[in-house]
């Protein structure tokens, strides 16, 4: 949930803020009623093993209607095949 805040207010109580920011909460700061800055809480990547993303991939099977719409873009495309030219 985006909050805004004015400069002043922020001055007064600036912890209030960065608490709730720290919960989830994000807040625009503005100064005369024009956005200046966004606070948000810092979120660390995370990062997933490649097996456990190869693992769900092979859970959720294919997606045989993506499979066929690539298909069909290639098709449509004349790519020149670069081994080709190497012989």
């Amino acid at each position: 949930m985006t909050r805004t805040i004015s400069i002043g207010e922020l001055r007064q109580n600036p912890t209030r803020m960065l608490r709730e920011v720290r919960e989830g909460a994000t807040y625009t700061i503005t100064d005369h009623g024009e956005p200046i800055a966004e606070v948000a809480a810092h979120r660390r990547p995370r990062w997933v093993p490649g097996d456990e993303v190869d693992s769900l991939l092979r859970e959720l099977g294919a997606d045989e209607a993506w499979a066929r719409e690539i298909a069909v873009d290639r098709a449509a495309v004349e790519a020149p095949d670069p081994w080709e030219a190497a012989e």
